[in-house]
């Protein structure tokens, strides 16, 4: 038996941050709703799961920008939903005109307008155009709903996986930052303490973090490479050195730079762009700051060109995934 739906809502992938807004917050209210949360469109299989949930949907609600306009697959899907003689509910979150292909089928249809992002007056508005249209939601949807726990993807792999990355990243800046030479059991539990911090930022991801779910599986395992590799780095090769047997000192800057890391990281991956341009920052201070450590070592440059290989690929990878509008940092990358 086909699942039904309340609402199946059409978006640009581009709008994707803001339309999510707006569909969670009719899940909330007790809606069913159907929408692309992964931002994730091909392949033939995909395309049949968006034709049956505009079927098994009671309303098509249209968020109508200047990149849904552009897109083919927000026309394609307007047209099924008139195949379907579904209702059709457009929402202006901008001032662009419809694509001239929909025109006919959109114009005559009364819409809402919600340009200025989500708040407390747009969401009544939408909730409000929607009960016109279905009624209110169903309270034993929303009762069920309250009661589910939501299933995040990949939790016991991911703890394990962040438990043998805090192992291996804190033992491997003991061995490089070459303390263990000086005090083997301080070193040693340096190394534990940096092991248990690690793990503990990246169980707040894995457990915790309200974007998991939407990012892709290799951009989750990125974060928490980058969040194990910035961390231990900051605490266990620079954070706290060892000069004599009584005497501690803190590597300032060394600790800003991984402290700019960890913060550019948690940026990116909540969709901010400012993390764009503050891991283009890092990367620069990491590598001259690696360069100084280890400027007498044959493994500067290797440790420079892996590193900035990786936040390179971190910087890309969201760019691809998340922001395909920003043309200037993807001709960066």
């Amino acid at each position: 038996m086909t699942e039904t739906y309340d609402i199946f809502i059409s978006y640009s992938n581009k709008d994707r941050q803001l339309v999510h807004e707006y569909a969670k917050f009719l899940e909330d209210y007790g809606y069913k709703v159907w929408y692309d949360v992964k931002g994730l469109y091909g392949g033939a299989k995909f395309a049949g799961e968006i034709a049956d949930a505009i079927e098994a949907s009671k309303l098509f609600v249209f968020f109508s920008s200047e990149n849904s306009n552009k897109s083919e697959w927000t026309k394609g899907e307007i047209f099924l939903a008139q195949k379907y003689n579904k209702q059709i509910l457009p929402v202006r979150i901008d001032d662009s005109e419809y694509e001239k292909s929909v025109m006919i089928v959109l114009l005559p249809l009364q819409y809402i307008v919600c340009k200025n992002g989500v708040y407390d007056e747009s969401l009544a508005e939408l909730q409000s155009a929607i009960s016109r249209f279905i009624g209110e939601p169903d309270k034993k949807n929303l009762s069920s709903k309250n009661n589910e726990k939501p299933k995040r993807r990949w939790v016991k792999q991911s703890l394990w996986f962040s438990g043998f990355l805090s192992l291996f990243f804190a033992f491997f800046m003991m061995v490089v930052s070459g303390e263990y030479m000086i005090n083997v059991s301080l070193s040693l539990f340096s190394m534990t303490i940096t092991a248990f911090l690690c793990f503990v930022a990246c169980l707040y991801i894995v457990r915790l973090d309200k974007y998991w779910d939407e990012r892709s599986m290799t951009i989750n395992i990125i974060y928490l490479l980058g969040m194990t590799f910035f961390l231990s780095y900051s605490i266990m090769a620079f954070g706290l050195c060892y000069i004599s047997y009584e005497i501690f000192s803190l590597n300032y800057p060394s600790i800003i730079c991984a402290a700019i890391s960890i913060y550019a990281l948690i940026r990116l991956m909540n969709y901010k762009k400012v993390g764009y341009i503050l891991l283009w920052i890092c990367v620069f201070l990491f590598s001259v700051g690696s360069y100084w450590w280890l400027m007498h070592s044959i493994i500067a440059p290797i440790v420079i060109a892996v590193v900035g290989a990786i936040c390179m690929l971190l910087l890309t990878t969201i760019l691809k995934q998340k922001h395909n509008g920003t043309s200037m940092w993807s001709k960066l990358s």
